[in-house]
């Protein structure tokens, strides 16, 4: 199948191409995911709501007290505040007659603990926000983790593994900036402009207008601004995934770099890649800067205008001096959250490129899907057949042509050939990892396509040519298939093919931890612990993928003593192109081209079918 490989992008989903608006993405992030935490969005908001109030209560405290108690001035406005601080002022007192500096003491200390509690809210707030933006990453990531495993074995064989797990660490803990800083900060900026702007109007609507009069010319160079820096964001992103995949190809493939005195060659790769995704950064941050200082200079415009028209109000005596510093606090206060969300802008708009990306893999879907109705595969003896199947990874170009094979109850066959006959892909079809474009692959007399997957796999194990061992320890990776397994059984199975013995030397045996892909075991004890791992898994079609074809003899040996010792009620399916493995199987299928060109028993094949005969050749088996 890798002669297919350069014309899939299945995998990967690099594309450039814009997908979703920021508005689609964030209306999905919010009914798909913060829709599952109400309770704690409710604190959020409650939170939100009494920082808003706080806000507006620190300048009115400047406003009553520099008006109504410093300036002795009597006005209706505020005259109930003043009460308030006055009480306060008498419980300080003892009762005793009040002066003028308990009274401002007593705002002081109605202002600091305003202050306080604002303090203690945003605190609270901040800490709910983050708690909701890690909830909802986990819930993004368990997402992920559970489309990928729904998805078609297409997505993974042409697919970059490295570009991946970029999506699901990097991306995704930039999508919590989204959540925090992003949707839930804007609201609660949002929130508090317009009760700041409403009061502010309250107070004196020529300064109200003088204020916001500057927001159309912020909202113009944000739209400006914004596809910049999303484009250059995105590129930033995808480059790091791009960085990802390379790194994981460097480590992977260290031994062979080292063996092929490539060294400088590899870190010259990786250092284009690693330089790409520098520069594209760099600018994504120079615009998201300029983008800063843009509004930092708007801000500070605007509270220039407020002490110039504000100062000439207060000189001519229409507008208290009070109001002209509450009025300011409040710009301020109105201008924090335009500064928040410009300091913040490149962040979310990395995010929003991250929200991109891992959104377009979870609405990538499987090419292979189960049944609505599908039905689980009933106990029988594992007889498997393929009726005149076609199959093909690329359109017009056929791997497999009308197969029909049919095994036996507790039959050993042997699919053989050549490099590129269809072997593997007749395994696909088989695990159903793959549909036929034409034709029926059943199990039993029934058609898979009719099967539950999870059904289909405890029936079907498959052992394939590359060992895989999980993180984790012998017994659990032996165990992965049939986690209730016994330890009796596991024990016996282990011995019947052979990895007792050097399981029982480690030091803890089989409780001793593989290190990252099993390196710390030979290949071939890797290779007989997989085929332990299936035969624990007590299927009743196990399938060898090429599994013995880079072992010694005698591993292949001992894998043959124990595929003998298993067969009862149980088919095997061994696909290989080496002749040493079939020469003792029930029945060997000749695969040639994608078509059955013979099948029958070793001594047959030798005499009757000349592709056979001339691999036994090449391989040095002698014959007669």
């Amino acid at each position: 199948m890798a002669e297919y490989s350069g014309r899939y992008d299945v995998g990967s989903l690099e594309s450039t191409e814009r997908k979703f608006s920021d508005l689609e993405l964030v209306k999905r992030i919010i009914q798909e995911y913060l829709m599952r935490h109400r309770p704690q969005m409710a604190v959020v908001g409650l939170l939100i709501f009494v920082k808003t109030l706080l806000l507006l209560t620190g300048p009115y405290i400047y406003k009553v007290t520099l008006d109504q108690v410093i300036s002795g001035k009597q006005a209706e406005s505020g005259k109930w505040f003043v009460e308030i601080i006055v009480s306060l002022a008498y419980c300080l007192s003892g009762g005793k007659p009040l002066d003028t500096w308990l009274v401002i003491l007593s705002a002081g200390l109605l202002y600091f603990t305003v202050g306080v509690g604002l303090w203690i809210v945003m605190s609270l707030q901040e800490y709910s926000i983050n708690k909701l933006g890690l909830n909802v990453i986990a819930d993004i990531r368990t997402d992920f983790f559970l489309h990928l495993e729904k998805l078609s074995q297409n997505f993974f064989e042409y697919g970059n593994t490295g570009m991946l797990v970029s999506r699901v660490t990097n991306d995704a803990e930039a999508l919590k900036k989204l959540v925090s800083s992003g949707i839930i900060g804007v609201v609660a900026d949002l929130l508090s402009a317009f009760a700041i702007v409403g009061t502010m109007f309250l107070l004196d609507v020529q300064l109200a207008l003088t204020t916001i009069v500057i927001a159309p010319i912020i909202a113009v160079v944000t739209r400006t601004l914004q596809k910049y820096v999303r484009e250059n964001w995105r590129i930033a992103r995808q480059n790091i995934a791009h960085m990802t995949g390379k790194v994981q190809d460097l480590m992977y493939g260290a031994k062979v770099t080292k063996a092929m005195a490539q060294e400088e060659r590899s870190l010259r790769e990786f250092d284009y890649v690693n330089e790409a995704n520098m520069k594209a950064q760099i600018q994504a941050e120079t615009i998201a800067n300029a983008y800063d200082g843009v509004v930092n200079f708007l801000t500070a415009l605007i509270g220039a205008f407020v002490w110039l028209v504000g100062g000439q109000q207060v000189l001519g005596a229409t507008r208290t001096l009070g109001d002209l510093v509450a009025f300011n606090q409040y710009a301020t206060s109105l201008l924090d959250p335009i500064e928040r969300i410009s300091t913040f802008y490149g962040e979310i708009q990395s995010a929003l490129a991250g929200a991109e990306r891992i959104f377009a893999a979870l609405d990538a879907q499987p090419e292979v899907k189960e049944a609505p109705d599908a039905v689980d595969l009933i106990e029988g003896v594992g007889v498997v057949e393929l009726k005149d199947v076609s199959f093909s990874y690329v359109k017009g170009q056929p791997v497999l042509k009308d197969v029909s094979i049919r095994t036996r109850p507790g039959e050993r066959l042997a699919i053989f050939g050549p490099t590129g006959s269809g072997k593997s892909s007749i395994i696909n079809l088989i695990g159903r990892f793959h549909d036929p474009e034409s034709g029926m692959v059943t199990i039993d007399g029934v058609d898979l396509k009719a099967v539950k997957f999870k059904s289909l796999r405890r029936c079907v194990s498959v052992v394939l040519q590359e060992p895989y061992l999980f993180q984790g320890t012998l017994r659990y990776n032996l165990k992965f298939g049939k986690p209730d397994a016994g330890d009796d059984d596991m024990i016996r199975i282990s011995k019947l093919v052979g990895i007792h013995g050097p399981i029982s030397r480690l030091a803890d045996g089989y409780d001793e931890e593989v290190s990252e892909r099993g390196s710390s075991l030979s290949y071939g004890q890797r290779q007989l612990i997989c085929l332990a791992r299936a035969l624990i898994a007590n299927p009743k079609v196990l399938i060898l993928d090429e599994a013995t074809s880079s072992v010694d003899p005698y591993t292949e040996q001992l894998i043959q003593n124990a595929l003998k010792a298993e067969m009862s009620n149980r088919t095997i399916i061994i696909v290989t192109h080496r002749v040493s493995t079939v020469r003792d199987v029930d029945r060997i299928v000749v695969l040639d081209h994608g078509e059955v060109q013979d099948s029958g028993t070793h001594e047959y094949l030798e005499k009757n079918n000349e592709l056979y005969r001339q691999l036994c050749e090449m391989q040095l088996v002698r014959v007669p």
